[in-house]
């Protein structure tokens, strides 16, 4: 065999680890500018250029907290999900890559209650509709799959 051709499949060699131990931070890196981009498009980005829109709010009254302000009206103009913009700034905060794996997580109990659309207990039994910011989506494997062989392609050449 070539000499030159067992030089580059040798580097190949020792490269190979260092680029796969980076994948779980790029997956991180992309799932959080995808749970942002979530937010921008008010809705879950299902497969490239799909977007589910999230449920909009109902025109119901604040008489519970003690004041009789229309949310409509209190919010009028703000996108859904972001009255302080906490909630997205959690995932950044609670989420982590690891050394084979990445994990999307948020501190604040409401942030998986509007992702999964699960019961909110407010009025009892009231479900909260499901607005997904993160989960699986074909969409979000390509952007990691996408930035994944630009490094393999950086790295190999």
């Amino acid at each position: 065999m070539n000499s030159d051709f067992l030089k580059k499949l040798e580097r190949l060699r020792e490269k190979i680890p260092e680029t796969l131990r980076r994948l779980p931070g790029i997956a991180k890196v992309e799932g959080l500018r995808f749970i942002h981009d979530n937010f921008d498009k008010q809705g879950f980005e299902e497969r490239d250029g799909v977007v589910k829109k999230w449920k909009s709010r109902k025109n119901a009254s604040r008489k519970n907290l003690g004041r009789a302000v229309t949310v409509a009206g209190e919010r009028k103009g703000r996108n859904l999900l972001i009255a302080t913009g906490a909630m997205r700034r959690s995932w950044d905060a609670d989420s982590s890559a690891g050394i084979d794996s990445t994990t999307f997580a948020s501190s604040l109990p409401y942030a998986g209650v509007h992702n999964d659309g699960l019961e909110a207990g407010r009025p009892p039994g009231f479900m909260m509709p499901e607005r997904k910011m993160i989960g699986d989506s074909e969409a979000l494997f390509g952007r990691i799959e996408q930035k994944f062989d630009k490094l393999v392609d950086k790295e190999m050449n």
